[in-house]
């Protein structure tokens, strides 16, 4: 799949125009990808008003070059500071940095050798650009969720008493990559019985039971993007109680995708799905927020929570994931992803959320 850059990197060079900086230095590996298509475990990125230019080290200089397009490309020398060599040519006095990906170390060193240049954070100005997406972004996280499914599907008949959490987890990990994946986009979670009550549980050598439920919690990168979906699978015939929650997370998931629409404070949607939960009687098993944008990484602007500012845009994707957490007993989260429209909410996950029981 082709994703075209340039509109982004102008996004960016209007953003230095507006806030009066000559450009910026960016670290944050996700941001880099964005803006280039590169990705490695190390690297900066200047963009100027006019010029982009990807600093790394000889590890990556051909794959730097195969993966970009009219970039320029500087390799790290022994003994040369190659960030101030390049704000030198590029006349530049007051340069941006994205902030959250600086750690003080690093800030500290670029104030130290970038002499006479202001350093001003940009706190999260990219992210705020990656929260909506391009068309071509849309698309990659379709596939990567319809990788996910497949997978999901391959593995679902092995989800039944006496199979441990870590083996299911590793057969799905397996599966996802089988399918095509670059491999998961963040550890896959798989929680069985009172398990369930703890959100990111990692998957234990604990084997599953009949009568439980069992949380999973999994998504696929492919081409740079993520899914993001959960799941619970009922084992057999479970108890009221958990039949119970699961009828109200279910329901307010349903309520939580309607509601998710362009212009929709997103606040305001925490809270709706909130109170429903609260309503029921369950609001204090119910501690995290009700969902996150997903893009390059599996969680991003907007987080969709009781402290969160702005609107929910068109071609915003987030997820929606409401959960009931009850110690010692077990728990439950259902999970899509939905593409916000001028209409009505899309929703791009697949797999079914009425009780999938095995």
């Amino acid at each position: 799949m082709v994703i075209t850059r340039q509109a982004r990197i102008e996004r960016v060079q209007n953003l230095l125009e507006e806030t009066g900086l000559d450009g910026c230095v960016l670290k944050g590996m996700d941001n880099i990808f964005y803006l280039t298509g590169f990705r490695g475990s190390e690297g900066s990125l200047l963009v100027t008003r006019g010029d982009i230019v990807l600093v790394v080290d000889f590890r990556y200089i051909t794959h730097a070059r195969e993966v970009t397009r009219d970039i320029h490309i500087e390799e790290v020398r022994p003994k040369r500071d190659t960030i101030y060599d390049l704000c030198t040519k590029y006349r530049i006095s007051k340069l941006g940095f994205d902030g959250a990906h600086v750690p003080y170390n690093v800030y500290k060193s670029l104030a130290e050798n970038l002499v006479g240049i202001s350093l001003v954070p940009m706190n999260n100005a990219i992210e705020e650009i990656r929260k909506t997406k391009e068309p071509e972004e849309i698309a990659a996280i379709m596939e990567a969720i319809d990788t996910a499914t497949k997978a999901f599907t391959d593995v679902l008949g092995l989800v039944k008493p006496g199979r441990t959490e870590k083996e299911i987890a590793d057969e799905l990990d397996h599966a996802m990559r089988g399918r095509g994946a670059q491999g998961p986009s963040f550890d896959t979670i798989v929680a069985s019985g009172p398990r369930g009550a703890l959100p990111h549980a990692e998957p234990s050598e604990k084997k599953l039971e009949e009568g439980e439920t069992v949380i999973i919690d999994y998504g696929a990168a492919v081409a740079g993007y993520c899914s993001d979906e959960t799941v619970t699978v009922c084992l057999g015939e479970i108890p009221d109680k958990l039949s119970e929650i699961y009828t109200i997370v279910n329901d307010a998931r349903k309520l939580g995708i309607e509601k998710a629409r362009a212009g929709t404070a997103i606040a305001q949607l925490d809270s709706i799905v909130r109170g429903y939960i609260e309503e029921r009687g369950y609001g204090d098993f119910f501690r995290h927020g009700v969902g996150h944008g997903v893009g390059i990484a599996v969680h991003e602007a907007p987080g969709i929570n009781s402290v969160a500012s702005g609107i929910l845009e068109e071609n915003m994707v987030v997820t929606i994931e409401p959960g009931i957490y009850l110690p010692n007993i077990g728990g439950v989260r259902l999970e899509d992803m939905v593409l916000i429209t001028e209409d009505s909410p899309r929703v791009l996950t697949h797999i079914r959320k009425d009780i999938i029981r095995m």
